[in-house]
C-alpha cells in the first residue's frame, strides 16, 4: 500500500485500511484488489450495495453518513479523510451538514418539480438538465416561485440556467439557507396578496396525504434507485410520506 502524505497521517492510514476492508466485504473482493483512489462505482458499488456499505460504515466507525456522502467523497481515500475529520471533530466535518442539507433540499425540490411536471418524484433524475426534463421559461418561473416560497428566497427564473439541474439547484439553495424551510406565516406578507402565499403552501404537504404505494409503484421506485435516478435516503423519505 502506498504511504499517505504526513498531512493525512493522524489516524488516516488506519481508517483507510479499515474502510477498504469494509468495502471489500460489501463488494466481495480481496481488500488488496481495491485501489483507494478509484471512484466507488468503479470498485463495484451500485445503488443497492451503497445502502449496505453506508450501514457497514456506521457500524464500523460509529458515525452516521448518507449515500450523498459518497458523491461528496467519491473514493475510499477521500471518504477516509472525511471520516478522519469526523472523528477529530474538525476539518471536513461541516461538509456532512452541508451534504445532509443538500439532500433534504433535493427531496423538497424534486417533489415541487414533480408537481409541476405531473409525475412521481422518483421519475425525475436529479442530475438531468432542466431542459432535458422539459422545463421551459414558464415552468421555470413556476418552479423558482415555489422554491422562493419554500425557502424565503427571492430568486429569479434565470436561476435554473445558472444551476441547470435539480442537484445543482439543491446545492445552491442549501448553501443559501442551510436547508431550512421557511414557515408558511412569514410568506403571507412577502409581497403577494394577503392569503395567496399562505394558501399556496399546502401543496408542499399534499404528497403526505396520498395513499400508500401500489406494487407497481414500489417496483418503479426500486428501479429508480437501481438506476441512480434517486438516492436511497430520498426513496426512504418518499416511502415514509406515502405510508402516512
Amino acid at each position: 500500500m502506498t504511504s499517505e502524505p504526513t498531512a493525512l497521517s493522524d489516524g488516516h492510514g488506519d481508517i483507510l485500511a479499515e474502510l477498504t476492508a469494509v468495502l471489500a466485504g460489501v463488494v466481495d473482493v480481496d481488500p488488496d484488489r481495491i485501489d483507494p483512489e478509484q471512484p466507488f462505482p468503479v470498485l463495484g458499488l451500485d445503488s443497492l450495495l451503497t445502502v449496505e456499505f453506508v450501514a457497514a460504515v456506521a457500524r464500523s466507525f460509529g458515525v452516521r453518513i448518507t449515500g450523498a456522502s459518497l458523491y461528496d467523497h467519491p473514493t475510499p481515500a477521500l471518504l477516509a479523510r472525511h471520516l478522519t475529520a469526523l472523528r477529530r471533530g474538525a476539518g471536513d466535518a461541516p461538509a456532512v451538514q452541508g451534504s445532509g442539507a443538500s439532500a433534504e433540499v433535493l427531496q423538497v425540490l424534486r417533489q415541487q418539480l414533480a408537481r409541476i411536471l405531473h409525475c412521481d418524484p422518483w421519475e425525475i433524475d436529479g442530475g438531468a438538465a432542466f431542459a432535458e426534463l422539459g422545463i421551459d421559461s414558464i415552468l421555470a418561473a413556476d418552479f423558482v416561485a415555489g422554491v422562493n416560497r419554500a425557502y424565503g428566497l427571492n430568486e429569479r427564473p434565470v436561476t435554473v440556467h445558472e444551476h441547470p439541474s435539480l442537484a445543482a439547484m439543491a446545492a445552491y439553495v442549501a448553501s443559501r439557507t442551510g436547508g431550512t424551510v421557511t414557515p408558511a406565516a412569514p410568506d403571507a406578507g412577502s409581497g403577494a396578496p394577503a392569503g395567496a402565499g399562505a394558501r399556496q403552501e399546502p401543496p408542499a404537504t399534499a404528497p403526505a396525504k396520498r395513499p400508500p404505494l401500489s406494487q407497481e409503484e414500489l417496483v418503479a421506485l426500486l428501479d429508480a434507485v437501481r438506476g441512480d435516478r434517486i438516492g436511497v435516503g430520498e426513496a426512504a423519505a418518499l416511502l415514509a410520506d406515502r405510508s402516512a
